[in-house]
Parts: structure tokens; C-alpha cells; sequence
């Protein structure tokens, strides 16, 4: 399949139809955290009540490290792991519609091989969706930075939702477009497409997702870490224009699946503001492009920064974003010099 290989998929003794999970673990350049990732995951307890109720699927996206010999051992030494090469390295994207391709089971959990996570975590998510018969459960989470931690805004818990209702809440920021800390009934990946995007592909994922899902149910535990690094893609100063505009793409065309109506609506404003002019701006601002490039980028998202748009952030008492907004309305290099305190002082 398109070049790649795969070290095998042995029966799994013990396994009754399909399992409950597929654990997707897409992996690029990961020798040095992919072992322990997988040992981690072979602990989790709801493998204790059910056997064979646990795959986990290694997805290596042409790494050039030793990745691919500790995929092949843990898949030779266990079962319930799958290891599959891509020969060419194509974005955690495209690693990841690979892995959900070779999945069977009837959830899938995305994680990172370099975060952490609680051992109780599939065996809560996996509960949660079948008292409330959701097609999504969001959990609580935390970022890890060396010497701190810092938890996600806790999500609201108000019972089961519709997945139009979730999919406003991550238009208004009060669920998060992380996978990670998300599980989902398989049979919504159907529905969607894997935006090949570099950065917030996630958040492309989760709002069609969303869209696609009927109910969806919110549990306060924590039980996702995510382990912020200096090379971690979030922090680095990777170009992003494109991706930008392919998460812009995915996000407007699964609101338009649900109501065309939304296009129109403040959430909508303000994810746009978020997500694609605040960040495009800050990507062509700090980002390696030369300065005909930057400029045009950063005409061209003033040009669609509206002051409708501006106040929305104030709307939201949104302080920090309603400095940037206004700040870039009005000129650029006061917007650089806003963007850099806020860089300073962890804002943004």
C-alpha cells in the first residue's frame, strides 16, 4: 500500500471479534520515547477485564532512526501491537489515516509517544461511552513544561451533548481541538477527511468529527499529559500559511455540513480570529519566509481582520486577544510589538 510495509498482523489469542480499542501511534524520528510508549500502553487496565479488548497500531512515518527496529520487536513480542512503515515521510496527518485504515476496533484514542498518561484512562473513556451510548468522550488533560504543569481549561460537564452542540464549543474555545484527550466510535472516521496539514491538523480532525458524531459526553478526570518540548512543532518556526488555510477549509466545510447558518454566527468569528488571522499573523510575522512573502501574507489577513472581529475578543473579555486584534488592525509594527510581549510573558 503505497510503498509501505508492515511487520506483520498476528492473530491475537484470546480476542473475540474486534477489539474495543485501536490505540493509533503515529511516529516520526521517536526511537527514544517509542518503547516506553508502548510498554505504557500494553498497562492500561481495561486490557485486565478483557482480552484482546487493545490494539495498538504504530504508524513509522520514514523515520531515519532506529524507530522501525522498535516498532518490528514490539510487534514480533506482542499481539496486540501492529507496526506499519511509510517509506516517505508525509506529516502526522497522513501517518495517522494510515493507522485508522489498518484499525479494527470499535474506538480509536490518538496519542503521542512522548506525552504521558494515566494507566485507568481507556478503561474510564471506554465506560464513559458506554453508559452514555456517546460517539465521542472528552477528558481532562494537562500540559507539561519542564518544571511546571498546566491543566486544560476544564471542559464542561453538563451530561451527553449533541455533536453540533460540541462542535460550537470548540468554535467558542470551550472544548479544545486536541485529539489526544478524546476517544471516538471508529465508524466516524468514515465521514471525514485527513486534512494533510502540518500544524492543527487535530483541530481539523475534531471539528468534523464532531460534526459527524450524534452525542457526545464530557468526564472532568485527568488522564492525558501533554509533554511540551523545545522541538515540539507547536513552539518551532515551521511555516504554517498553507496548513492554516487547508484547517480554515476542513473547519468551514464541516460547519456548513451542520448549518450553513454558523458561517455567519460570533463562534464562527471567533474561531476565525483565533485560529487563522491571529495565527497566520504570527506565523508570517515570526516565520521563515522572505520579506515579499511576509508581506503579502500579512496584507492580505488585514485585510480580513474586520473590527466586527476585533471586538468579538472584547465581547469575551478576551484581553490578550483583543490587544492583538487591535493592535494588527491598526498597524503593523505595533501589532510586533504586542505579539512580543505577549511571546515574553507566555501569552501567546
Amino acid at each position: 500500500m503505497n510503498g509501505a510495509h508492515a511487520a506483520g498482523r498476528p492473530e491475537r489469542p484470546g480476542a473475540s471479534g474486534h477489539p474495543v480499542v485501536s490505540v493509533i501511534v503515529p511516529a516520526y524520528n521517536a526511537a527514544e520515547f517509542l518503547h516506553d510508549a508502548i510498554e505504557r500502553l500494553l498497562l492500561q487496565t481495561i486490557a485486565v477485564s478483557a482480552a484482546g479488548s487493545v490494539e495498538i497500531i504504530v504508524v513509522d512515518d520514514g523515520s531515519t532512526d532506529a524507530t522501525a527496529q522498535i516498532g518490528t520487536r514490539a510487534a514480533s513480542a506482542h499481539a496486540s501491537v501492529s507496526y506499519f512503515r511509510q517509506e516517505q515521510n508525509g506529516g502526522v496527518a497522513r501517518a495517522r489515516a494510515r493507522a485508522v485504515a489498518e484499525s479494527r476496533g470499535e474506538f480509536l484514542w490518538f496519542v503521542d509517544c512522548d506525552d504521558d498518561w494515566a494507566l485507568t484512562a481507556l478503561e474510564k473513556l471506554v465506560a464513559t461511552a458506554r453508559s452514555t451510548g456517546a460517539d465521542v468522550i472528552v477528558c481532562g488533560a494537562e500540559y507539561v513544561y519542564p518544571g511546571q504543569r498546566r491543566p486544560l481549561a476544564a471542559p464542561p460537564q453538563n451530561g451527553p451533548i449533541s455533536g453540533a452542540e460540541a462542535f460550537g464549543m470548540l468554535l467558542d474555545g470551550d472544548l479544545t481541538g486536541h485529539l489526544w484527550n478524546k476517544l471516538f466510535r471508529r465508524e466516524l472516521t468514515r465521514e471525514i477527511e485527513f486534512t494533510p496539514a502540518r500544524v492543527h491538523s487535530d483541530l481539523a480532525m475534531v471539528a468534523q468529527l464532531f460534526a459527524a458524531a450524534d452525542r457526545v459526553a464530557v468526564i472532568r478526570d485527568v488522564l492525558y499529559s501533554y509533554v511540551v518540548r523545545g522541538g515540539s512543532i507547536i513552539r518551532s518556526g515551521s511555516r504554517r500559511a498553507e496548513s492554516l488555510l487547508l484547517v480554515e477549509q476542513a473547519v468551514t466545510t464541516a460547519a456548513i455540513t451542520l448549518d450553513t447558518r454558523i458561517i455567519g454566527s460570533n463562534s464562527y468569528g471567533y474561531f476565525r480570529l483565533r485560529y487563522v488571522l491571529l495565527s497566520g499573523l504570527k506565523d508570517a510575522l515570526s516565520g521563515p519566509y522572505d520579506a515579499d512573502e511576509r508581506d503579502e501574507i500579512v496584507a492580505e489577513l488585514r485585510s480580513r481582520l474586520t473590527w466586527r472581529l476585533v471586538l468579538l475578543a472584547a465581547r469575551r473579555r478576551d484581553w490578550k486577544r483583543l490587544a492583538l486584534a487591535g493592535s494588527a488592525k491598526v498597524s503593523v509594527p505595533l501589532h510586533r510589538r504586542v505579539l512580543r510581549l505577549a511571546v515574553e510573558h507566555g501569552a501567546a
